[in-house]
């Protein structure tokens, strides 16, 4: 029986891929770097920081793009939207809750915020609050320290394949999200 639930963020609790689509583009435009098509920017979707420097931002370091992204990411956040029943399934989970993300922890925080729904969790856990990002276990092994719970004891929730090889690679059981409706604990 799980102790802990674990959720990825984007594409589970929100959905923020126009914020980051966004995002990426005015540093693009900031620095002279080439516009990112909506094609390539689908292909790179969820993989974190290190990525995006590799593809877009060649010039600029991880610590350089953060900083960047910290700066720049509330003025995108009116194109996110709340997943639909992300607050009633967090708000009726009564075992500890983390989020598990691929996003620099304090913009996860942000949006949790702006969102509404960082009251129902326990903790969040960022990629730059760990030495590897998803599908590396990191993230959900730092949850599970936070949470006093070890991984088996944990259900992670998430839409990618990066979320299902760090769930994996930590031990934890592993739901596909699609919907809050379907989602069976």
């Amino acid at each position: 029986m799980a102790k802990a639930i674990l959720f990825d963020l984007d594409g589970v609790l929100v959905d923020s891929y126009e914020v980051w689509f966004h995002l990426l583009n005015a540093v693009a435009a900031k620095h002279r770097y080439t516009p990112i098509t909506r094609e390539q920017y689908k292909t790179s979707w969820g993989q974190g920081l290190e990525v995006d420097v590799k593809l877009y931002y060649t010039r600029h370091t991880i610590e350089e793009l953060r900083a960047e992204y910290d700066v720049l990411y509330p003025d995108y956040l009116q194109h996110m939207k709340v997943m639909e029943g992300a607050e009633q399934t967090l708000r009726s989970i009564t075992l500890p809750k983390a989020v598990i993300t691929n996003s620099p922890g304090g913009l996860a925080r942000k949006a949790l915020s702006v969102a509404k729904l960082d009251r129902y969790l326990d903790t969040i856990v960022g990629s730059d609050e760990v030495p590897h990002s998803k599908p590396a276990p990191d993230g959900i092994l730092e949850a599970c320290r936070r949470l006093g719970v070890k991984p088996a004891e944990t259900i992670m929730i998430g839409d990618s394949r990066f979320d299902e090889g760090a769930a994996k690679a930590a031990g934890a059981d592993f739901r596909w999200f699609t919907s809050f409706a379907t989602l069976q604990l």
